[in-house]
């Protein structure tokens, strides 16, 4: 009986490390390219994203809105977090703590940033919001798809940050910022907290239907 059982075991333990080594592969290869962009493609890209985002409705009605400083070639949200900032919105940064995130109040050129473990700026002694009452959080990314799942860099801090978002009696639109070459077709994982759309300098794409905020 054995025989028989620890076949199939054998074959879906071989396919989850073939998986998860195509995703390594992935990541390694978005990250590569992403790193050799010039200067003045990012800085274009960046331009383009926060122009198609300030005109959405769900950039304009929000009041709390997350960001990221922008690392290993990442989109830069900065030039969209000075215009919310300039709107009279409340900007957070995230910071690391064990294995999730909390959201620190962020303003632009004012507020003091240290580097973490991941050699990445975040917010010194600022107040922080509970994740439940942001409106928007801008999440960076390594590669997306078209149903809103996401590769990071590999340590899931925003899946563990919003696992029991669907819980909520209020739900963050989730919207992922990348270069539209960093559109794959992804194997979701259960853990996998999809985002609620992506923006790219081609155009925004809505992964999910929310009630919430409208697009």
């Amino acid at each position: 009986m054995n025989r028989w059982v620890q076949g199939p075991i054998r074959t879906a333990a071989t396919w989850g490390i073939i998986i998860q080594i195509n995703k390594n592969c992935l990541r390694k290869s978005l990250r590569k390219h992403r790193q050799a962009l010039s200067l003045r493609t990012q800085k274009e890209t960046s331009k383009k994203i926060t122009r198609l985002i300030s005109n959405r409705l769900f950039f304009q009605r929000a009041s709390n809105l997350a960001f990221y400083l922008p690392f290993d070639g990442e989109v830069n949200p900065m030039g969209l977090c000075s215009l919310a900032n300039n709107l009279g919105k409340k900007c957070f940064l995230p910071q690391i703590t064990d294995k999730t995130l909390i959201f620190k109040y962020f303003i632009p050129d004012r507020t003091e940033l240290q580097k973490n473990g991941f050699n990445i700026f975040e917010p010194v002694s600022t107040e922080s919001i509970p994740v439940e009452t942001l409106d928007v959080v801008f999440m960076p990314l390594v590669a997306f798809d078209k149903h809103g799942n996401r590769i990071g860099m590999g340590k899931g801090y925003y899946d563990q940050t919003f696992s029991e978002k669907s819980k909520w009696r209020k739900k963050p639109l989730l919207i992922g910022i990348a270069h539209s070459f960093q559109e794959a077709n992804l194997q979701p994982h259960p853990k996998d907290v999809p985002m609620d759309g992506v923006v790219t300098e081609l155009g925004f794409i809505c992964c999910r239907k929310n009630d919430h905020i409208t697009y």
